[in-house]
């Protein structure tokens, strides 16, 4: 793999860990769980549809920008693992609250 595409994946490690932290952020606001070791999960969300979409799948929502030799869509690649990390951490959260129900 060209050295060019170990900086894309680690661009999108660190926006998915950035993604999943502000979810996870979100998701204690609502009553979900209070450590921050919680934002793994939204995390790896963020990065399997960053993944899933741009790699596999190959969808382009908004316009593409030249990102260290590569063509990608970075803002629609944002928002999309953005609400893949949101819906992830409202669902912990959601799991959260019911095991702490009576």
């Amino acid at each position: 793999m060209p050295p060019e595409a170990f900086a894309l994946v680690g661009l999108f490690a660190v926006v998915s860990i950035v993604l999943g932290v502000g979810a996870w952020w979100i998701a204690r606001a609502v009553g979900g769980p209070r450590r921050m070791r919680w934002a793994v999960l939204p995390a790896a969300a963020a990065f399997g549809v960053l993944y899933v979409v741009g790699h596999r799948v190959g969808l382009v929502l908004g316009p593409e920008v030249e990102l260290f030799g590569f063509q990608v869509a970075l803002f629609g690649d944002i928002a999309i693992g953005g609400f893949a990390a949101v819906v992830t951490g409202l669902v912990v959260a959601a799991v959260r609250r019911s095991s702490r129900a009576p």
